[in-house]
């Protein structure tokens, strides 16, 4: 969004008068504009929610209907502290009550719920998504198996796969992507033009036409399906829908808005030709993922619109003036500090991402001991591999740490698997603690050894018997993993537990009764059909070569002296298994894979510490669950990615690994990346820390960008003229 800060059109003097703050003139000009597109183009830490309630509370005072106002945000929790802010400010509480704060997908539901008369079964999680998913891919692939020339189809069946789809699919809703192609133009066409596979493409198509079902209602609806069908809705020919009219609209946080939401508020705005106003700092668009994108938010949001008047909020009541200062110079825009305490701002150099985790460590340390709060602290990642250091670096130094946005990386499907090889080639199944984390070491073996396995499946007995007893997992390598499959093991794949026993009990008592009534001849046919299906092997070349990678690995590691170096093993150990390769066929996005293949590297790496052995290692790994439990239980430090903190904010944050290539990432949108640089430096206000590697062509750009000296030198004058005038 180019449009500058503009102030055509005159305010008046305020006729709400807060209790507890004094506004500053930025916020009384928000308050007061008479434009009717307000944007208040805010700062992090900028006071934008108590902006907008002042707005809001203008408003009624100056004689709105509280029930004519509506104030739309993308979390419940934003809309909980909106809704408290107003009265917080000093309007009255039944006032406050009748003031409509909510989320978009909350109104969308309300909405549609009064036109359908009634609300779609709501499935809350990708779990509850799956099975359909699982029956969609079913249903494609026989309708694929009956064309004449049949598609050549990547379609999920494994959870993360399925849940990489949904994540895709969820993309695909923001942008507001109709399934369907339009006139003359064909599938391969649509999915190019989308930049999708076309497998991809069709599956989101079928499971749109199985969700929305033949009647007036969808069979159910996920979320953001509800923001999506609405914004479907209004945007069709022949719209049937008619939305509440409101005078007032205000939306907060608007650099979160996406297609499809943007489609609801300019059909709610034009409904009520309300007056609007919203709030949203522009260089905190990192959502790309959720459908917000840099590019939308320039071209698109407030196209068309009269009357706009664009205002900043520049002043940061986050962090002191030399943070204020560094982020200004970051983004080329004006900051101000409206604290008179001063945030400390420090670099810290390392030579190994093992040294600069070291390095992490001993400031979490030296935080606590000067009094900080170890649950006050953050530590934020640009990725989730990046974890694996700081999490050893963490539990060597005794320092407990919860995670958000990302898993522990002992709880990552390829870390898994290959515990799961260690483990089968030591034959020390007890080096991997619990019953749940053996399940899920089992269930990520099936999955990178593309095993056919079908939903119902995937907790059955079977793995959890093998789960709950060590001594069954070598039954499990040689019955399941290293057995090559066969029609009886296919059709098994599809079934659960208790229909193969079934599927059993019926046969056996169908042999029975032709035996009995004479039927030797058909019930010899029936068995030895029934061992014939035993006994064919029917694998995908996937499924064969994966099969023997394995034998290959466990032969390989058996064979291995007891005293061979664990990360030496392990790099050998990839490289027959082909993990790196074989997640680029398991993962649509090329980035995932390139998440794990670096995930893969850091385990490898984490091996290296004190050239311990492969039995060592995993005595080591088993060890390190037990200490990292135990930490956990105390006060902890946050471990989270940047998607994660944001909206959050915290006494001390530590970024490490500032590194080019790392952060930014390497193929990733520049502007993008700088944003999610600004969104992980704003979340301080004390401490914040910077591990920059000691070779300075390597640092990051955005460390540079930040021109730290002057910064702090001007930042310093600042804070003393304050103190000065304070005084």
């Amino acid at each position: 969004m180019t449009r500058p800060p503009t102030s055509s059109s005159p305010s008046s003097e305020p006729l709400f008068t807060p209790a507890g703050i004094i506004p500053t003139e930025e916020q009384r000009n928000i308050q007061t504009c008479r434009a009717r597109h307000v944007i208040a183009m805010a700062n992090a830490g900028a006071a934008k929610t108590t902006t907008l309630a002042l707005r809001i509370a203008e408003s009624v005072t100056r004689g709105v209907w509280p029930e004519s106002i509506v104030a739309l945000t993308f979390s419940g929790e934003a809309a909980r502290v909106l809704k408290a802010r107003l009265v917080e400010i000093g309007l009255d509480e039944k006032l406050a009550r009748r003031v409509r704060c909510t989320t978009f997908e909350e109104f969308a539901q309300q909405v549609l719920g009064a036109f359908e008369g009634g609300q779609a079964p709501f499935l809350a999680s990708h779990d509850a998504v799956a099975p359909h998913v699982r029956a969609a891919v079913r249903k494609l692939q026989l309708e694929n198996s009956m064309r004449r020339t049949p598609r050549e189809l990547w379609l999920p069946e494994h959870n993360d796969q399925i849940f990489e789809f949904l994540t895709l699919a969820g993309q695909l809703k923001a942008r507001l992507v109709k399934p369907g192609v339009e006139d003359g133009e064909s599938i391969e066409e649509r999915a190019g033009f989308l930049d999708l596979p076309e497998s991809v493409f069709l599956l989101y198509c079928l499971m749109e036409a199985e969700r929305a079902g033949y009647g007036d209602a969808p069979r159910w609806r996920a979320g953001f399906d509800a923001t999506y069908d609405l914004a479907c809705m209004l945007t069709s020919e022949d719209c049937a829908i008619e939305l509440p009219a409101f005078r007032i609209v205000v939306v907060d946080e608007l650099q979160d808005m996406n297609p499809a939401s943007y489609a609801v508020l300019e059909h709610l705005l034009a409904r009520g030709n309300a007056f609007f106003t919203g709030a949203g700092d522009f260089d905190q668009v990192i959502h790309r993922w959720a459908g917000a994108d840099v590019n939308f938010i320039r071209t698109r949001f407030g196209q068309g619109w009269r009357s706009v008047e664009s205002l900043p909020l520049t002043r940061t009541y986050r962090h002191g003036p030399v943070m204020a200062l560094a982020t200004a110079a970051l983004k080329d825009k004006e900051v101000v500090s409206g604290r008179r305490h001063e945030t400390r701002l420090q670099l810290e150099t390392y030579a190994t991402q093992r040294d600069g985790a070291g390095r992490v460590a001993a400031c979490i340390l030296d935080w606590t001991r000067r009094g900080g709060r170890p649950d006050a602290c953050a530590v934020i990642l640009r990725a989730p591999y990046q974890s694996i250091h700081i999490e050893n670096a963490l539990l060597e130094a005794g320092i407990g740490w919860r995670v958000e946005g990302l898993e522990s990386y002992l709880l990552r499907s390829e870390i898994l698997m290959l515990r799961g090889v260690i483990a089968f080639a030591l034959e020390d199944y007890e080096s991997i603690p619990g019953v749940e984390k053996r399940l899920q070491v089992l269930q990520a073996l099936l999955f990178w050894q593309q095993f056919e396995w079908g939903a119902d499946r995937r907790d059955d007995d079977a793995l959890k018997t093998a789960a709950a007893q060590p001594e069954l997992f070598d039954a499990f390598l040689k019955g399941k993993l290293l057995k090559p499959q066969t029609r009886a093991d296919k059709k098994a794949a599809e079934m659960s537990g208790d229909e193969e026993m079934q599927s059993e009990f019926h046969f056996l008592e169908k042999l029975a009764q032709l035996r009995k009534s004479g039927h030797h001849h058909e019930a010899n046919a029936l068995a030895n059909i029934r061992q014939a299906e035993s006994e064919t092997i029917d694998e995908t070349p996937a499924q064969r070569s994966a099969r023997v990678r394995l034998e290959q690995t466990l032969a390989m590691l058996r064979a291995a002296p007891p005293d061979e170096l664990a990360h030496a093993l392990l790099e050998r150990a990839v490289g027959l298994l082909a993990l790196k390769s074989v997640a680029r066929q398991l993962f649509i996005a090329p980035s995932t894979a390139a998440m794990v293949s670096r995930s893969i590297d850091g385990f490898i790496d984490a091996s290296r510490r004190n050239a311990m052995s492969l039995r060592d290692f995993a005595g080591w790994l088993r060890k390190a669950e037990v200490k990292a439990s135990r930490l956990r239980a105390s006060a902890t430090v946050l471990l989270c990615t940047v998607e994660a903190a944001k909206g959050q904010e915290f006494e001390s944050v530590m970024l490490p690994f500032l590194e080019d290539g790392a952060f930014p990432m390497t193929g990733c949108d520049p502007a993008e990346e700088r944003n999610r640089f600004y969104v992980a430096v704003t979340r301080v206000r004390d401490e914040l820390t910077l591990f920059v590697p000691e070779t300075a062509p390597r640092v990051s750009p955005y460390v540079a960008a930040m021109k730290i000296d002057k910064a702090r030198s001007r930042g310093s004058l600042q804070l003393d003229a304050q103190t000065g005038f304070q005084d």
